[in-house]
């Protein structure tokens, strides 16, 4: 196994806790909005930090009722022993609710439930699926209002799961009974899908046609359309494609989600649907939409070029999360070193999976869509399962893992090579690596003039990575070269120089545009996107600006006002105070730029990444089905519309299934190299 110096390991374990915390902090977030386990609502996750580095020390969990603090490694395992086992003095277990949060507002106390029934109170009826109550039942007394308001946070939460919760559950004799128990009438199915759900979709859709208007202008993004999901009992995946619209002020607009069928659309398809949106977005004034970004497959990219091509003032991107996610897949298909290694990985989960799987309680991942359902996602899951494993069990792995069995023997033989687990460490570091940046990616929202910066700084870790585990660069950089070529865009040097946010102080102490970082082809890049993007007679002014912008700068006043960051209190990470104020200085104060600053404003707020879209399975299933009536399909598109909607509100794109045991049940929620760093084998 590599060694790992003093510095190095104070640095990775920084992380670590910094990464658990976050997770911890994402989970209780969700919990208090009814989305995980009761306890959260009373542990709160307290990050501690050395008062002289500022790194994180250790991670804790805090009471909220008693102020005690615990360790932060199983919080269903604290709250066991502190909270239901009578450890906290002030908690009282009866007073909260089945699902052990109180409601966010005491405005309403509606959900308050009253002390639980006697035993004999909840004891069936002989032949009934139903409780039965006594013949007098101590139900809460409530007045109209209350129950209207108790109903539309009922429907607002079957809104918001969008097929997670069935409507059958309506129907199911202990929701009535919990109902009945709150003091409320019975809740009717047509009450969902009927006039409430047409009086909330009418409601977002002014609200969205409003903020849409609003805007100066736009920039389309869609996620889809070459990546299918498969419905169950078929074999064809049904290939979906989302749409929304990212705005100036940095907000998000759900637009609409299409079902292309069971095929891959054609080249023509995908122009008409996408042009057709643009128009119908933009009210027919097509200048409104400064560009595209999209996650597509190879084959369709040349359809995001014919577009652009086409219409001049528009900018179209790839995805640079996807291009990760395919430089990720080209690391485990085309380098020889990791070819065996995920051979021998894939192996050892078959068998782990064909005999332990179901009896022990390890968080092994399934295969994660990195890029496409293909044979790339699977060994990158496989490697990331085996470093669990090896985690768990150690130096017992071979026997834990690998049953004693005549035909294992050849296998068992491999494991016990220290070169496969020097591979496997090694592989394992580059996977997180490439995880670290997407992460980065996902928090910052990555704007065009990202982009340039994001290859460079990936380059300069993946060199990093090449040294310390004695691997000729060589091979490495040329598939990140080959993945960058195929992504990069003329438009990011543009965007690049244009914005503020990299701006650099020369020695004279003025602020000038990062031209010496770019190549001769890139600063040709330049002139010919800011070209492009303007009108014939106003192309000579534009590049006259662009040389005094060259040569000028923005004054130092407000450069450092437009760079200044504060440290986010959440994350620890340094951060822009005012993430619009790059477009803002040109829309204000930049104003003798008569022309550049047009082009500045719609390049700076480009979005290089797209918004990803979890799909519910059941959902699915009613959406793409042939038997529904055209009203049940309606219906559904506009429970899916008001669900979307709300979490772009809330910027809530996490998926739904992922429950909390299963952060709980990993050992740490610690990078895949630290689970091999954590235990090495002689």
């Amino acid at each position: 196994m590599a060694a790992t110096f003093p510095a190095q390991e104070d640095d990775l374990f920084s992380r670590n806790l910094q990464k658990r915390y976050n997770g911890l902090v994402m989970v209780r977030k969700r919990a208090i909005r009814g989305k995980g386990a009761w306890y959260w609502y009373h542990l709160e996750p307290i990050l501690f930090q050395n008062q002289d580095t500022g790194t994180a020390k250790a991670v804790k969990l805090r009471c909220g009722l008693c102020s005690a603090l615990f360790s932060a490694s199983n919080p269903s395992r604290t709250a066991t022993e502190h909270l239901k086992r009578g450890s906290c003095p002030n908690f009282r277990h009866p007073e909260v609710n089945y699902n052990g949060i109180r409601p966010k507002s005491t405005k309403h106390n509606l959900l308050a439930l009253p002390p639980p029934l006697a035993p004999l109170a909840m004891v069936p009826a002989f032949c009934s699926s139903e409780p039965v109550f006594p013949s007098q039942p101590d139900r809460p007394q409530l007045t109209q209002s209350q129950i209207d308001t108790a109903f539309d946070l009922l429907s607002e939460w079957f809104y918001e799961s969008c097929g997670h919760v069935s409507l059958s559950t309506i129907d199911h004799p202990k929701f009535k009974a919990f109902l009945n128990h709150l003091g409320l009438p019975r809740f009717n199915r047509s009450y969902l899908t009927g006039a409430k759900l047409d009086a909330k979709y009418e409601k977002i859709m002014v609200q969205t046609k409003s903020k849409l208007q609003d805007a100066m202008f736009f920039q389309l993004s869609t996620d889809g359309w070459g990546k299918g999901k498969k419905r169950n009992n078929s074999d064809s995946p049904d290939v979906f494609a989302g749409i929304s619209l990212n705005l100036p002020n940095g907000s998000s607009l759900f637009h609409k989600v299409l079902f292309l069928g069971t095929s891959s659309p054609s080249s023509d398809y995908i122009k008409d649907i996408l042009w057709s949106t643009i128009i119908e977005t933009s009210g027919y004034d097509v200048f409104r939409c400064a560009g595209i970004v999209a996650d597509v497959s190879n084959v369709n990219n040349v359809v995001l070029q014919e577009l652009e091509t086409r219409h001049h003032w528009m900018v179209i991107v790839s995805c640079q999360s996807t291009a990760l996610h395919k430089l990720l897949r080209d690391f485990s298909k085309d380098l020889p070193l990791f070819a065996t290694t995920t051979s021998i990985c894939l192996k050892i989960i078959q068998k782990f999976e064909s005999h332990h799987y179901n009896g022990l309680n390890i968080c092994l991942t399934q295969q994660r869509p990195y890029s496409s359902l293909d044979q790339a996602s699977a060994t990158i899951s496989a490697v990331e399962n085996v470093a669990r494993l090896f985690y768990k069990f150690g130096h017992t792995f071979t026997e834990k893992v690998i049953p004693v069995d005549p035909s294992d023997r050849e296998l068992s033989d491999v494991v016990q090579e220290p070169k496969f687990w020097k591979d496997l460490d090694c592989f394992a570091n580059l996977i997180s690596i490439i995880r670290e940046l997407l992460q980065e990616i996902k928090e910052d929202r990555l704007c065009l003039g990202q982009c340039l910066p994001l290859w460079k700084e990936l380059k300069s870790r993946i060199t990093g990575w090449c040294s310390r585990f004695e691997i000729d660069d060589k091979p490495v950089m040329e598939l990140v070269n080959r993945r960058l070529a195929k992504n990069y865009h003329a438009a990011w040097a543009a965007s690049y120089v244009l914005d503020p946010l990299f701006l650099v102080e020369d020695s004279c102490g003025r602020y000038l545009p990062p031209f010496k970082f770019l190549t001769p082809e890139q600063e040709k890049d330049v002139v010919k996107t800011i070209t492009r993007l303007t009108r014939d007679e106003e192309a000579h002014v534009a590049l006259m600006e662009l040389m005094k912008w060259r040569t000028e700068g923005l004054d130092p006043l407000y450069a450092r006002a437009v760079q200044a960051k504060e440290r986010d209190p959440i994350s620890g990470k340094m951060r822009v105070v005012n993430p619009r104020g790059n477009r803002l200085i040109w829309e204000t104060y930049l104003s003798e730029f008569k022309v550049l600053r047009r082009v500045a404003a719609r390049l700076v707020f480009l979005q290089a990444t797209t918004t990803k879209f979890n799909w519910n399975q059941s959902f699915l299933s009613l959406v793409c089905s042939k038997r529904q009536s055209n009203e049940t399909i309606e219906r559904a598109q506009k429970v899916l519309f008001v669900s979307l909607h709300q979490r772009f509100e809330r910027d809530d794109f996490s998926d739904e299934e992922e429950k909390d045991p299963e952060l709980s049940s990993c050992e740490n929620d610690m990078s895949l190299d630290q689970y091999l760093v954590c235990k090495p084998i002689d």
